[in-house]
């Protein structure tokens, strides 16, 4: 309705304009009309045309000052509106995010805990840009304002969180307990795992597991990496009262903001000279990188003696830089 009145000022103010001034200025113009009823209409009034003749000052009163400024005023209104709730929308969770390959991080412990991820994944240079959404239902609004990071409000367990997720773009998502004293923690972390992947069966899902007892509950799902932090506190705990230093280099080799961190790379094909891991790990070390396990089947092999690369292992180890596997071949060659 406003837009038809708006549309209705400028054209008939056109017209009225270009009829009555057309017979004193020959020059005139059906653009110069159209023209002279915009910058009329939106206040602007250049000065550059002007309404000489009885009847265009009529259709001025009746199509700009009367109809026209008001319909303007009423358009610009509902614009500005807009802008207002859809920022709104925004910053409480209920927009509907339009990104792709991004990483959704799904529960809110606490906002130090989600600020630090963020962080650490951020200070990864092939993460450096990556768009991360938030989804939980445990906040009103985001407490913090970073660029490409997005907020979505709704429960983890419900598809259409995550359709305003934009889920079936995401490339990975980290799955938070929503408590390390709630005793629903893991089944509320594995049921998000499964709604993700019936959205989305190609994520890469990363879910913390309070209780390892709990691991049962993502069985049989694909492309799922658990982490269980209570268990790594307790362990590095003992080792740090046994052994000091241990919990220093812990800190360092599993942080993105100190350099010389734990990497991993999968290895793609299985070196046509038959290399022995022995082998590797040295060469790999001539180049400051240290090989530190090697992740087969599930299974961690730390002991390298008679031990031969197969496809699909995963090499782990401590470098300033991620390697890809092209990398590591042309290691082995030189």
């Amino acid at each position: 309705m406003v837009v038809a009145a708006l549309l209705i000022s400028i054209f008939g103010n056109a017209m009225t304009f270009y009829l009555f001034e057309r017979g004193v200025r020959t020059e005139l113009s059906i653009g110069d009309s159209f023209w002279y009823s915009v910058v009329s209409i939106t206040t602007i009034g250049y000065g550059d045309l002007s309404a000489t003749t009885i009847g265009s000052r009529i259709g001025t009163v009746v199509f700009i000052t009367v109809l026209g400024l008001t319909a303007f005023t009423a358009w610009a209104g509902l614009i500005i509106n807009w802008l207002i709730d859809l920022q709104q929308r925004e910053r409480t969770g209920r927009g509907r995010i339009l990104v792709k390959e991004h990483i959704l991080i799904i529960n809110y412990p606490s906002e130090a805990r989600v600020r630090h991820i963020i962080d650490e994944f951020t200070s990864d240079s092939a993460h450096r840009d990556d768009d991360i959404a938030i989804v939980t239902d445990r906040i009103e609004s985001l407490p913090f304002s970073q660029p490409n990071i997005y907020f979505i409000r709704g429960s983890p367990l419900e598809t259409e969180t995550y359709e305003r997720a934009a889920v079936a773009t995401a490339h990975k998502a980290i799955i938070l307990s929503t408590g390390y004293d709630d005793p629903n923690s893991d089944s509320i972390a594995a049921s998000a795992v499964s709604v993700l992947h019936r959205l989305n069966p190609r994520i890469m899902a990363t879910a913390e597991c309070v209780n390892p007892r709990h691991a049962v509950l993502f069985e049989g799902m694909d492309n799922v990496s658990l982490v269980f932090p209570l268990q790594m506190a307790n362990n590095l705990l003992v080792q740090e009262s046994q052994d000091p230093g241990v919990s220093l280099l812990a800190q360092v080799i599993t942080s993105n903001q100190l350099e010389g961190t734990l990497l991993s790379t999968r290895l793609q094909a299985v070196p046509e000279d038959h290399t022995s891991y022995p082998d590797i790990a040295k060469r790999m070390l001539d180049l400051d990188i240290n090989l530190v396990g090697i992740v087969r089947n599930g299974s961690v092999l730390l002991q390298f003696t008679a031990l031969f690369p197969a496809k699909d292992d995963v090499l782990v180890y401590i470098s300033p830089t991620r390697l890809k596997w092209t990398d590591i071949q042309a290691s082995l060659i030189s």
